[in-house]
């Protein structure tokens, strides 16, 4: 077998590997009655939960960043009705707002993120990486948050940032 063979095998064995955790035993989730809908493993902890009125959320810990970290490892879904496109930026920008109040906030803007930022702050005196999506439409705003601890291994840290993807592509679109 040639080295190229062996690494493209060797890829396709590790992505498998990642991508299974996020596939197996997917629990369903939605906000604003289904108008957001979106899948995450069963073992990501649903931790709050508003289902009624504006905004609403879900907040799901992902546990396995290692016993290293005080960092909760969370991924959170809002949704807020918002009137229009200036309204949406209203709540883009009180986003960010939030963002650079955190203790030691730097903007990453080494890996662009469509429709989304990223950025690491300190939590519970640990460096945190956060991952944040924004969409609009049909008349809301969603935001995707995901939180974790910088120290987590770089495994768990690619799985992580692989689920935290795919709930912000599946809530990107209607359902």
């Amino acid at each position: 077998m040639k080295p190229s063979d062996i690494a493209k095998k060797t890829l396709a064995v590790l992505l498998a590997l990642f991508a299974a955790p996020l596939i197996a035993h997917a629990a369903d989730y939605s906000l604003d009655g289904g108008q957001v809908h979106f899948s995450a493993p069963d073992a990501w902890t649903s931790i709050m939960e508003k289902h009624d009125g504006d905004p609403q959320f879900l907040a799901l810990q992902v546990s396995g960043a290692g016993a290293a970290t005080d960092t909760l490892a969370r991924i959170t879904v809002t949704t807020q009705h918002v009137g229009d496109a200036q309204a949406f930026q209203q709540f883009v920008d009180a986003g960010i707002a939030k963002a650079r109040r955190l203790p030691d906030y730097r903007a990453d803007d080494t890996r662009p993120v469509p429709s989304g930022r990223r950025y690491t702050a300190q939590e519970n005196k640990q460096k945190t990486a956060y991952l944040e999506y924004y969409y609009y439409r049909g008349g809301l705003a969603i935001q995707v948050r995901c939180v974790r601890p910088t120290a987590a291994p770089a495994a768990w840290g690619a799985t992580f940032d692989a689920g935290c993807s795919a709930i912000a592509k599946a809530v990107s679109v209607a359902q």
